[in-house]
């Protein structure tokens, strides 16, 4: 599968601001006994939040804006509104002791019923790559969430894990060794959902019925790439989970050690899945508490007016934002091996399309404007900005 792109820098803090559940922030933020009034950034944020807070619009149709001052710090966002859902939570996703070997036979689903457990050897074979990282010059650091054992399964034909107590990873052999065998080679081409309703919907269809066995009852595909040659195509499929109908922001820069995004990819062909892998998309939903107002389009517009001219948000009104989307933003808790999933705004452009495109690349990079921001959806503060 495509080697995705890792920042193994040393661990960074995650937001300048911490953002947690879906309380308003308080006037006043607390030091000891010393209180320190908010800056007038958090002021004006705070107004728009509480001045609009009683709005229920929801925004659908085209979003076409210019926020800041044309030609100067402003960004340009042209994209379709999403919609926003009913109901909107905080969770707090734990490790998933429901991921049992019983649970891997089935996930398996072997047709020859000769099944070898690797259990132990996979998890031995994970340890000695840990010690072997431990002892190297530029040692790899990143974060793992849960920390269940490795379950390993074997039918000489399809292999199935679980890792973590969040993640797992299935293999058909004889279909992936023959995606593999065109993957370097074959025609690429990504299908828009817009023109490939029915592709979308079939590779669904697709997933669920294996995902549905380890607990996972509805996903967010966000791309589908098309690999062709000669007779044979398959499809590569990347994914979220979703959660009465809001999925997983999954557009970053370089992630780095302190974070953790749950994602899916899995390749089909032949109506049958290749290869499946769920990285931290398996953690149990252990508290969800539902949102009370949750800021609207309108609101945000006037919130990212108030960053733009405050500085926090670069732009050039050159580099247009293309896409908005409603989705929960995962905010990795180390200390207690836990995943917040927080509401927000996510507005960005693709870095594969404006890398692959060499004007939109320099409109980005002249000033280093903004292409990435998260906003969290109830206190109006910036989760994330590239």
């Amino acid at each position: 599968m495509r080697n995705k792109v890792a920042g193994l820098a040393v661990v960074m803090v995650l937001m300048s601001v911490s953002v947690f559940g879906c309380q308003k922030a308080p006037e006043n933020s607390a030091d000891g006994d010393i209180f320190h009034a908010k800056d007038s950034v958090e002021q004006e944020v705070g107004a728009i939040v509480n001045e609009y807070g009683s709005e229920t619009e929801n925004d659908t149709g085209d979003i076409d804006s210019i926020i800041g001052i044309k030609n100067q710090n402003a960004i340009r966002i042209r994209a379709q509104a999403p919609d926003v859902p009913q109901n909107v939570y905080h969770m707090v996703l734990s490790e998933n002791e429901a991921l049992t070997k019983d649970i891997l036979t089935e996930f398996l689903e072997s047709e020859t019923g000769d099944i070898t457990d690797l259990s132990e050897e996979a998890q031995l074979r994970l340890e000695q790559s840990e010690a072997e990282n431990e002892r190297a010059e530029e040692r790899a650091v990143f974060s793992a969430f849960g920390s269940a054992p490795v379950y390993e399964l074997s039918d000489g034909q399809k292999t199935a894990v679980f890792s973590n107590g969040t993640g797992a990873y299935y293999q058909n052999d004889l279909l992936y060794e023959k995606c593999a065998s065109i993957y370097k080679s074959a025609g690429e081409t990504v299908l828009s959902e817009a023109d490939h309703i029915n592709d979308y919907r079939e590779a669904e269809k697709i997933l669920l019925a294996k995902l549905t066995k380890v607990g996972v009852t509805e996903i967010e595909i966000y791309r589908i790439t098309q690999y062709q040659k000669e007779n044979f195509t398959f499809y590569e499929i990347e994914f979220t989970p979703s959660y009465e109908g809001v999925g997983v922001a999954h557009e970053y820069g370089s992630i780095a050690a302190g974070e953790i995004f749950p994602s899916g990819t899995a390749w089909i062909c032949e109506k049958s899945i290749a290869v499946l892998s769920l990285d931290a998309c398996l953690g149990k939903v252990e508290t969800r508490e539902q949102c009370g107002n949750v800021l609207s389009w309108g609101q945000i517009e006037k919130i990212l007016e108030t960053y733009v001219n405050s500085g926090q948000i670069k732009g050039s009104g050159q580099a247009v934002l293309t896409e908005v989307e409603f989705v929960y933003y995962p905010i990795y808790k180390e200390d207690e091996n836990k995943l917040e999933l927080v509401p927000v705004w996510h507005i960005y452009t693709p870095m594969s399309l404006w890398m692959e495109n060499e004007e939109l690349a320099e409109a980005f990079a002249a000033n280093g404007s903004t292409w990435n921001i998260c906003v969290n959806a109830v206190s109006g503060e910036i989760v994330r900005s590239e």
